[in-house]
């Protein structure tokens, strides 16, 4: 009976502990965040009065200071890589690829009105990795001459917005141009920031033109530096007006705020080579690269008025104020006390949720583009996209939210009438739970089988962060979440008059075309203009789909209905129904030839007669001897490599190949001649942005041509030093290891499981950069099991024509004598590239000129797949 007592008395007495605990947690901590459940725009979502509130309460009662990160003393040979501000999204895609392809870490400083621009840039930012930091609410300079109040806003209403987009709040802020004072710096820490980011070299992009202007720009960096690039230029400075002391941009409707007024950017090329010159001059220079939060553990101004303690193993800060350190012991308190009685064993723990994947690109070999559309609350817009949609004989996917279904019935009728698929977009409202969420969906969707008779399982969030809450409800209700790869839709453009002012900055001048497999997203509801929604539809189509067809004088789809290049604009929904052209990515390794899996090459030591079988699997090249791109060899070696080129075989056969990577705009064109000529190539693939395009890839693989890698990075075996005019080495045996690797890992991820005609498209063939080589080089090659090293007969320098005619007495002189006989065996090197430009129609009237030869003329060739000869036993030091 007394243990009982004791037991209840101990547990009365826990419980009472437990509620006091809450109690003082509750009391003490001020609230940091509004209620943000009843959302239903963008301008609730960014509204942040309630947190500049409680920041300048916090700067009333509080001294305290930011502290400031200037560099790291840590003694690693590393720095810092920011970016400042934000540019158009083609732009930041080419930045992370770049990232991505030097394994680089980057800080992007994102100011509060360009995030709200372009969200998806942000979010994508955050995705590969890399950090997101407040770089205020629009890049301000000279922010020291603010009152200290409007600093609060700014600050404030930044971290808003970048939190609201990427679902989590910056840690580290960073002024333009501003000189951190030390009322600048309590606003700063006022606002929850421990630090600010302070940069001590700046990278100017415009003298940054060569390789070797990198070289000597990274020379001068010392380990620990803070390198920014400035993606925004400065906007214009603020003025004090008297008696005005708090600034209120602005707030548009969704998706954001309205741009500031800024000068023209620096080109954004200029950008993308400085940026890829600077990380090739680091990866030279054996630089790595931090986040810039890491430098905050060697260099960071310590903060007055707090000591850091431990105590009875609760870590916490001592400061001025006692009811602060009541919190802090409150909630350390709370949390042990919460993990105690939590049931976080593994039979009572919840089971997580599958989550959709947003589809952002359909997996397809289909020629085709998706469109895609929302917003209906402005009949004459949407009126207006119907027609031109009409017009052009395109269908599309239009996405509908369940208030539209009910305000705007008969406009879901005419679409619909009109041919048109329908899917269901939702926004949910900050704090809704997994259950409100899939509810939406399904009254969504019984609405629309219900009164409209269509039945769907597409769903799209058309703007802000998508979170695994939603993800998880998605799955559940056995939809697809349908993303987007290219939104045309930014709220800087609400008030542009014409498509080609949107074109410019959507696209920029890098991206040609679209690609199969593509989602584009429309918005008919944002433009002042009633008609601009329509202009694009047509821009887009013209300028970056048609122009992915082969059309010629003589050969055009509009005229030859056997001309199957041009690509087509259909409902998302068909693209993914259509089972004939989608594929897994990545490739299911099961399903890869055993021989040609990652890792099942044949290990092959070469060390003891690496030059007899080096010899007998290089094909070799004229240009290059052992004066020029041959390192490692001694003369009496690169007697015994090849240097002509040619396949020794008595057919009357040549070999068509091509280099480098390019668009579906130039891909798509050779792809088309081949078929029409019934006729195979070998394509040797440069692999660093080929996931970008997967589609494209794979049809190339798909249509029964050799696959083969050109590198990951495009780095040649051997360059020509410009101080010592030696020949050197771009990369180790492990980076180069690893190059090979990756390279051949991506085609295996994309084309490992093609086989056309019993035959598979993936080959262990290697074409070495600028066809330079080393003796190293090779011998890694044959390691990892690369089977043939093939450079060729003929460049033909395709990219650096003039005209069509120039171009095809190039490639005649690689294939015939200058007594007219065929070369048999001549292999020809041509670029996928877009530049080009003339390669397509050279070949195109080349083989048909062949084609009407008489079979018995010895000058007329066939075409060979390289690995229709390149076969087990083949060896290039005998003779057939």
């Amino acid at each position: 009976m007394d243990n009982k007592k004791t037991v209840l008395f101990l547990l009365v007495a826990a419980g009472v502990c437990l509620a006091g605990v809450f109690f003082l947690k509750a009391f003490f901590t001020p609230q940091t965040t509004g209620d943000y459940r009843n959302m239903t725009d963008m301008e609730s979502v960014y509204h942040a009065e309630t947190e500049i509130a409680q920041a300048l309460e916090r700067l009333k009662n509080s001294r305290e200071k930011a502290g400031v990160i200037t560099h790291s003393s840590s003694g690693r040979r590393q720095i810092a890589l920011t970016f400042d501000g934000l540019t158009d999204h083609a732009t930041i895609q080419q930045i992370l690829n770049l990232l991505h392809t030097y394994n680089a870490q980057a800080t992007f400083f994102v100011d509060g009105v360009q995030t709200a621009e372009e969200p998806q840039s942000v979010a994508d930012i955050k995705q590969q990795g890399h950090k997101v930091e407040n770089y205020t609410l629009s890049g301000l300079p000279k922010m020291e001459a603010l009152p200290v109040e409007r600093l609060v806003a700014d600050f404030s209403r930044a971290q808003k917005i970048i939190k609201v987009t990427t679902d989590q709040e910056p840690n580290l802020l960073k002024c333009n141009d501003t000189k951190y004072t030390d009322s600048l710096l309590r606003a700063a820490r006022a606002c929850g920031f421990n630090s600010l980011v302070k940069s001590d070299v700046f990278l100017n992009v415009q003298q940054i033109n060569s390789l070797a202007n990198a070289d000597d720009f990274v020379s001068q960096l010392k380990p620990g530096n803070i390198v920014s690039v400035k993606l925004k230029t400065n906007v214009e400075p603020p003025v004090n007006e008297a008696g005005r002391t708090d600034l209120k941009p602005a707030v548009d409707k969704q998706p954001g705020l309205k741009e500031l007024q800024q000068k023209p950017m620096t080109e954004k090329k200029d950008i993308v080579g400085a940026v890829e010159k600077l990380l090739a001059a680091l990866q030279k220079a054996n630089y790595t690269t931090t986040f810039v939060e890491n430098f905050s553990k060697h260099n960071l101004v310590p903060k007055p008025g707090q000591t850091t303690f431990r105590q009875n193993g609760l870590p916490g800060v001592i400061k001025r104020d006692s009811a602060f350190v009541w919190v802090n012991i409150a909630s350390a308190l709370q949390k042990q006390i919460t993990d105690f009685f939590s049931c976080r064993t593994a039979y009572a723990a919840e089971r997580e949720l599958d989550k959709a994947e947003e589809i952002k690109m359909v997996f397809t070999t289909e020629p085709a583009i998706a469109f895609t559309f929302g917003g209906l609350s402005n009949r004459t817009a949407v009126d207006d996209v119907l027609n031109r949609l009409q017009a052009l004989g395109i269908k599309a996917t239009f996405f509908v939210m369940e208030i539209e279904m009910q305000r705007y019935p008969e406009t879901v009728r005419k679409i619909i009438a009109n041919g048109h698929e329908i899917g269901i977009a939702i926004r949910p409202k900050e704090g809704e739970n997994f259950d409100e969420i899939r509810q939406r969906i399904v009254r969504s969707r019984n609405l629309l089988r219900e009164q409209f008779g269509v039945t769907t399982n597409l769903v799209k969030q058309p703007w802000g962060v998508i979170t695994d809450i939603t993800k998880e409800a998605i799955q559940a209700s056995g939809c697809q979440m349908i993303g987007q790869s290219v939104n045309v839709v930014q709220s800087k453009h609400k008030d542009y008059s014409s498509a080609d002012q949107v074109m410019a900055e959507i696209f920029g001048k890098a991206t040609f075309s679209l690609a199969r497999g593509q989602i584009v997203h429309f918005r008919m509801d944002y433009y002042a203009n009633d008609r601009l929604a329509g202009d694009l539809i047509e821009a887009i189509k013209q300028r970056k789909v048609d122009n992915i067809a082969y059309a010629t004088f003589y050969d055009n789809p509009a005229s030859n209905p056997a001309n199957d290049s041009q690509y087509v604009i259909k409902p998302v929904g068909a693209i993914l129904h259509n089972s004939k052209f989608i594929y897994q990515y990545p490739v299911d390794p099961a399903r890869i030839p055993e021989r040609l899996r990652s890792g099942g090459a044949r290990k092959n030591n070469y060390q003891h007669n690496f030059l007899s079988e080096v010899s007998k699997r290089y094909i070799g090249n004229d240009e290059v001897v052992y004066e020029d791109r041959m390192l490692g060899f001694s003369k009496m070696d690169t007697r015994r490599l090849d240097k002509s080129g040619l396949i020794h075989t008595k057919d009357n056969v040549i070999f068509l190949t091509f280099d480098d990577w390019g668009t579906d705009a130039s891909i798509n064109k050779i792809l088309y001649v081949l078929r029409k000529h019934h006729v195979a190539a070998s394509f040797f693939v440069i692999t660093n942005n080929v996931l970008n395009n997967p589609n494209l890839l794979r049809s190339i693989a798909m249509q029964g041509n050799d696959i083969g890698s050109h590198s990951e990075k495009h780095k040649p075996m051997a360059i020509r030093d410009l101080k010592t005019g030696k020949q050197v080495a771009t990369q180790n045996k492990e980076e180069y290891t690893e190059d090979l690797a990756t390279s051949y890992k991506k085609l295996s991820d994309v084309t490992g499981d093609v086989v056309v005609n019993g035959k598979p498209s993936l080959t262990r063939f290697f074409r070495p950069p600028t066809l330079a080589i080393s003796k190293m080089g090779l011998a890694t090659l044959l390691e990892t099991g690369y089977e043939y090293i093939i450079s060729g007969s003929t460049s033909t320098y395709d990219y650096k024509a003039e005209s069509v005619s120039e171009l095809i007495e190039t490639i005649k002189k690689g294939i015939y004598t200058q007594n007219g006989e065929l070369k048999k065996g001549a292999i020809l090197v041509m670029h996928m590239t877009d530049s080009s430009r003339y390669t397509a129609v050279a070949l195109d009237i080349l083989l048909t000129a062949n084609e009407a030869k008489d079979d018995s003329d010895p000058s007329k060739f066939k075409v060979g797949r390289l690995s229709d000869y390149l076969t087990d036993g083949y060896s290039q030091i005998k003779r057939y």
